[in-house]
């Protein structure tokens, strides 16, 4: 099953161009089979998340998650996090550490967000880099439009090595980045349940689009 696994709408991102109604249309055009909608430390309601999903109709599932932003104790930047499996808005005042708890706790999956993406200074990275593999993630996010392809070798091989699953999401928040990095998960994802328990058997990969096909990173 062919799903991005992190979007942003205009419903609950104002960073973000794209409607709903916009998303499930290109995420349809694009054979996509699933989307999750991965708003800044909100929660979409379930039911609109089910209107949605209705709007959608047979052939493109459509789940809710949400990208947290931690900090330490010092207030210093831990990066952001994908969340799924939890039943409210997390903001974005925790720490790494505690997202991880309170989320495992609640039955839920955490992801790394774009852990390779350079900084703005281009010294270091925006996001966590190979410390996401010290904080008993579920997974990472590995194929992201950001990551640089030797960032994207090298952490392949960084998480092969720990054992830890890798995902893709565009991350989109213009139309036309949707789609751009995605996740394949075995067998059908029918529910926000299975696609928490695919991430964490490890049931995943990450893959890119070229022309009108997906193919691996």
């Amino acid at each position: 099953m062919l799903i991005d696994l992190h979007i942003h709408t205009t419903r609950y991102s104002g960073c973000s161009s794209i409607e709903p109604s916009e998303l499930i249309k290109r995420a349809k055009d694009l054979c996509l089979q699933g989307v999750a909608l991965t708003e800044h430390g909100i929660l979409w309601p379930e039911h609109l998340i089910s209107a949605l999903g209705n709007e959608a109709g047979k052939g493109l599932r459509v789940f809710a998650g949400q990208e947290v932003a931690c900090f330490s104790q010092e207030g210093r930047s831990q990066g952001e996090f994908l969340v799924f499996g939890v039943d409210r808005s997390l903001g974005s005042t925790r720490s790494a550490e505690d997202l991880i708890e309170i989320v495992h706790t609640m039955g839920g999956v955490v992801i790394a967000a774009h852990p390779y993406k350079p900084s703005r200074t281009r010294v270091g990275y925006y996001g966590l880099g190979d410390a996401c593999t010290n904080l008993g993630l579920d997974a990472v996010e590995l194929g992201h439009p950001d990551h640089e392809e030797g960032s994207m070798i090298y952490g392949a091989r960084l998480l092969a090595s720990k054992n830890i699953p890798a995902t893709g999401g565009s991350d989109a928040h213009r139309l036309s980045a949707i789609g751009s990095y995605i996740t394949e998960c075995s067998g059908d994802v029918v529910s926000e349940k299975d696609l928490v328990e695919a991430i964490r058997s490890g049931q995943v990969r990450p893959l890119r689009r070229k022309g009108n096909m997906y193919v691996p990173l």
